[in-house]
C-alpha cells in the first residue's frame, strides 16, 4: 500500500503542525463531497418539491389571514429566539467543521487506496528511481571524461 505510515507514533500522539494543517484540507474535501452528494439528489427531489409547492399555493389565502397575529408574536419573541440561535451557532459550526474534516479524511484515504492512485504512486517512484540512476550515471561519465581529458593533457 502506498500510504502506509512508517512512524511509531499513534494517531493520538501525532500532533505535528503538518497533521494540524491537514484538517482544513480534509474539511474542504468533505464539504465538496457532501455538496456533490446533495447535487446528485436534486433531480429526484424536483418532482416532489413541485407537488408540495402546488399544495401550499392553495393554502395561501388562509395563511395570509393569520399573518398579523403571527408577526406580532414573532416580534415579541425575537430577543429570546435570537439569543438561543446565537448560542447554538458556535457549537454547530464546530460540529460541521469536524464532520467535514472527518468526511474529507475518509474520501482522501479512499482516493489514496484506489488502484489508479497506487499505480500512479508506483510509476512516480519508478520514474524517480530511474532519474536518480541517470543522474549518478551522468556524474560518473562526466567524472571519467574529465579525468580522461586531464590525463590526455598532462604529459
Amino acid at each position: 500500500m502506498a500510504t502506509t505510515r512508517t512512524s511509531t507514533k499513534s494517531k493520538s500522539e501525532d500532533t505535528t503542525p503538518s497533521s494540524d494543517a491537514r484538517k482544513p484540507l480534509y474539511a474542504s474535501v468533505g464539504a465538496a463531497d457532501l455538496a456533490v452528494e446533495k447535487l446528485l439528489t436534486l433531480p429526484a427531489a424536483y418532482g416532489t418539491e413541485v407537488r408540495r409547492l402546488s399544495d401550499r399555493v392553495s393554502q395561501i389565502p388562509a395563511q395570509a389571514a393569520r399573518v398579523p397575529v403571527q408577526v406580532s408574536s414573532a416580534v415579541l419573541a425575537l430577543p429570546i429566539t435570537v439569543g438561543a440561535q446565537i448560542s447554538g451557532l458556535q457549537g454547530r459550526a464546530t460540529e460541521l467543521y469536524n464532520t467535514f474534516a472527518s468526511r474529507g479524511e475518509k474520501r482522501v484515504a479512499g482516493i489514496r487506496r484506489s488502484p489508479a492512485t497506487e499505480e500512479a504512486v508506483k510509476r512516480t517512484r519508478t520514474a524517480a528511481s530511474q532519474t536518480r540512476a541517470a543522474r549518478t550515471s551522468t556524474r560518473r561519465a562526466a567524472g571519467a571524461a574529465g579525468r580522461a581529458v586531464s590525463d590526455a593533457v598532462t604529459p
